[in-house]
């Protein structure tokens, strides 16, 4: 049976707790993680529901400046005024 001495013992001892210490660091950064891409996937959720709004809000634009052209011809309106002026 070998002892060994005190230094070594030191050594290892203080490599054991660099390994636990950076295990546990792994481990926190990989919460952090996943609470961040939770985040990350709720937001991208959201966003989609934003992009289909503006996708539904840009086909009822269209029908209504669709449906004012075939009423009044082409034209221009006038936001202020309300006035349509026909080209």
């Amino acid at each position: 049976m070998i002892k060994l001495s005190q230094e070594e013992m030191d050594g290892i001892i203080q490599l054991r707790d660099s390994v636990r210490e950076n295990t546990t660091e792994s481990g926190k950064l990989n919460i952090q993680k996943h609470f961040i891409q939770t985040e990350l996937d709720m937001i991208d959720s959201k966003l989609q529901e934003v992009y289909t709004k503006a996708e539904q809000l840009e086909a009822l634009e269209k029908e209504l400046i669709d449906s004012v052209v075939s009423k009044y011809g082409e034209g221009k309106l006038d936001f202020a005024t309300g006035i349509y002026q026909v080209n």
